[in-house]
This record gives C-alpha cells, sequence and structure tokens, in this order.
C-alpha cells in the first residue's frame, strides 16, 4: 500500500501550491487529479499583491511577474467614453512591493507551478481520482480509481481536498456548502482587439445594469472581456455565442474585435462550507468556498488557504507542535471567507441592477460631475490579513454623494508565516 503524508485531492492552483510548498518543507505529498492534463484555458486571471508577497518565499514572484502583465490602473467608462481613471500605485505603494493588478492567467499559472513541482521529484497524477476514503483517527484510507479503471487502496497522514465546488472531499465529510446562485449568465471571451481599451489598462463600463470589464493580456492587442447578462439570452447558456453579447463592448467602449480566440459562459455561486477541517480531512480552495469573481479574490484565496495549512501541516507532522495546532487553519481562513464571500456579494451588487451604479447610469449621470476619491477601509480578520478596499465616490452636480466600493486587493500587514 502506497502512503503518503499528505493526500491533495486536485491540482489546480490551490492544490498544486499546497503541494510545492510542503515539498519545500519536507513533507513527503501526492497529488491526484482526474484530469488528463493541465487546463488550456482559464477563468482566473488576477494575481493580488498578497499572492505574490507570498510567492517570494517560494522564489516564485519574479517569474510570475515577467511571464504576466502588470496593470497600472482601472479605467472608468459613462455613455462611450472614460470618465475617470484610478492609478493603483495611488493606493498600495506604501503597502507593498506590488502595488498593481497582475495579470497572470490560471492556466499559464498552473504550468509555472507544476514546472517548479516536477524540479523537485513530484508529478501530478493524472486521470486518477478520489472514489472514497475513510478516516480512522489515526490515518486516512482512500480508494483510487486510476487511469484504466483500476482501483487501488493508499494511506496517508491527511487528505487535503483540492477538488473545487464540486468536492468529493467535502461530501465525504459532510459539511455542506450554502449559499446561493446568481442569476446573471457570465461570460468570457478572449479576443484580439484594437480600440482605446486596449492600451494594456483595465476599463469598466458602468453605462448598464450588467457588469461588462475589459482585462488586459500579455501581448499587444490581446484582451479578456469579462460581462454579465441577466435578461433572456441568460436562460440560454448553451446556445449563446459572442455575438449575442459583443454589440456593448463595440458600442460603449469602442472595442473593434478581429478575433475571437475562445468563448465560454458560466454560472457563479456563493456559498462557504460549514467547516474547513473535520479529523484529517481538510478542504481549501472551491471546495470551501465560492464566491463573485468581483476583485479577483478566488484563485488568490485558495492559495492563501494552502500556504496557511502547509506549513501548519508540516510543523505537526514534524513533530513540532500538537495536532491542535492544525484547528486554527479553520480559524483563521473560514472568518476570511465568510467576510470575503459578503463583501464581493456587496461589490456585485453595486455593479449591477440591484446597486447604485447602475441606478447613477441610468439616470444619465454627465461623466464631467465624477470626481475620484480614495479611501482606505481596513478590515482584520482572525489572521493579520488586510484587505484594502478602494472606493470611488460619485459626486454629482446637485450635490448628491455616492460611496461605492470598486474592488478589493489584499496588501499584507503582517509578516506572519501563517497568513
Amino acid at each position: 500500500m502506497i502512503r503518503s503524508d499528505v493526500l491533495i485531492i486536485g491540482a489546480g492552483p490551490t492544490g498544486l501550491v499546497l503541494a510545492l510548498w510542503l515539498t519545500k518543507l519536507g513533507v513527503n505529498v501526492r497529488v491526484l487529479d482526474k484530469t488528463a492534463e493541465p487546463g488550456t484555458t482559464s477563468r482566473a486571471l488576477a494575481v493580488q499583491a498578497r499572492t505574490l508577497e507570498l510567492y517570494r518565499q517560494l522564489n516564485l514572484a519574479d517569474a510570475v511577474v515577467e511571464r504576466g502583465h502588470k496593470v497600472p490602473a482601472v479605467n472608468l467608462w459613462v455613455k462611450g467614453e472614460p470618465a475617470a481613471r484610478l492609478p493603483f500605485e495611488r493606493i498600495g505603494s506604501d503597502l507593498t512591493a506590488y502595488p498593481f493588478l497582475h495579470i497572470f492567467p490560471q492556466d499559464q499559472h498552473e504550468r509555472l507551478l507544476i514546472e517548479r513541482l516536477e524540479a523537485l521529484g513530484v508529478s501530478v497524477e493524472r486521470r486518477t481520482e478520489l472514489v472514497s476514503f475513510t478516516d480512522g483517527g489515526e490515518r486516512v484510507i482512500a480508494r483510487l480509481r486510476g487511469p484504466e479503471g483500476q482501483e487501488e487502496t493508499c494511506e496517508a497522514s491527511y487528505i487535503a481536498g483540492c477538488d473545487g465546488a464540486r468536492s468529493i472531499v467535502r461530501e465525504t465529510i459532510g459539511t455542506g456548502f450554502r449559499g446561493g446562485t446568481y442569476r446573471q449568465l457570465f461570460y468570457v471571451a478572449d479576443v484580439e482587439a484594437a480600440g482605446p481599451a486596449l492600451d494594456g489598462e483595465l476599463h469598466v463600463d458602468l453605462d448598464e445594469a450588467d457588469f461588462l470589464a475589459v482585462f488586459p493580456l500579455a501581448g499587444k492587442g490581446r484582451a479578456r472581456l469579462i460581462g454579465t447578462v441577466r435578461d433572456e439570452r441568460a436562460d440560454h447558456a448553451n446556445t449563446l455565442k459572442f455575438e449575442d453579447v459583443s454589440d456593448r463592448a463595440i458600442t460603449n467602449l469602442k472595442v473593434n474585435v478581429q478575433k475571437v480566440n475562445w468563448f465560454s459562459t458560466y454560472h457563479v455561486h456563493h456559498r462557504v462550507t460549514e467547516h474547513f477541517r473535520k479529523g484529517r480531512a481538510f478542504l481549501l480552495g472551491d471546495a470551501a468556498h465560492i464566491h463573485s469573481p468581483a476583485g479577483g479574490q478566488g484563485m488568490n484565496t485558495g492559495i492563501g488557504d494552502a500556504i496557511n495549512l502547509a506549513w501548519k501541516l508540516a510543523t505537526v507532522l514534524a513533530g513540532h507542535a500538537p495536532d491542535k495546532l492544525l484547528d486554527s487553519y479553520e480559524a483563521e481562513r473560514i472568518g476570511f471567507a465568510r467576510r470575503l464571500v459578503a463583501t464581493t456579494d456587496r461589490v456585485f451588487s453595486f455593479a449591477t441592477a440591484e446597486g447604485r451604479i447602475a441606478d447613477l447610469s441610468d439616470g444619465g449621470v454627465n461623466p464631467g460631475s465624477y470626481r475620484l476619491l480614495f479611501e482606505v477601509g481596513a478590515y482584520f480578520g482572525s489572521t493579520p490579513h488586510l484587505i484594502e478596499t478602494v472606493a470611488l465616490e460619485l459626486r454629482l452636480d446637485e450635490g448628491r454623494h455616492y460611496h461605492v466600493p470598486l474592488l478589493i486587493a489584499p496588501y499584507s500587514c503582517s509578516t506572519y508565516r501563517g497568513t
């Protein structure tokens, strides 16, 4: 029977970072994924400042920065014209060495992590899935199904569920997944295009109730359009085409689309499991929490889960701390996840028909009446982790003020190794 210290289910960014960090700390890991190969498309784009800070400990930060694209500012559009520009440097230059939004698509991100993991002698076992497992108190016994359908039994000290929203680890330990699903249908389109919104910065259209943004990708004229629809088109996700949603980007953001390389649609959920740990099983990333993509937090939060848990597992496995230390993983991460889900939900609501941005836009706000003011809202959880909420104050000509949170960007406020 094959034995490992930690059996990791799922080889997305969360599982790969957990495996890499544990391996660096001398822990014997086994990483399984039921897919045949790493992903070639990606919904996740942003690597936040806090992730880059933590990546310095793995000698990963420079490679991520070099291979990705720095976004220096976000631009807000109204009535087909840019109304305001928010430079990220003005927000975080005194808080982090990475005061920018960094674009590094998840598929490229995974390939980099796999390269680093293989250099340490660990490979992902592809087309291999978890069938079931039992927690015997002193160890975990798992039943796996391999590429040819053959089954095997393996043993581990702990099991880590990094297996996404449909996590079999979560289903097995029965911690639930309370929450809901947004009515809106999200779409993503990787395009080659031209126009003023293809200048390497982030551009967001505030004109209509549904969300629309242009995210720059590395390479001239490459971008990702991310948007939502809530009308009758949302009921036909399987047949929706780029041509069904492209008019708004063309009209409102002046995007001249020359080629569509990828188009996909999906629904977004907002859920958090009841517990991140049960016995010798742990939940991380999308297996533990999923939420609106507002602020680009999903992948980064999963990576934060992995780094928080990795050093604790290594310390306990080495006999330098009691098992009770592992309880702090849930205590520190679940509160953060709950606040994040609630906050991204509020931000997303502001950017849609339920929010005040839509109300203002529908009311025909003159772009000249917008003034940018910056305000920092610091939220401290049980971990020393600072979330900086960038806010836009919309000051209308008639004297009305609207305080609108735009995005959420995590910066470090401590060198504590457990964040």
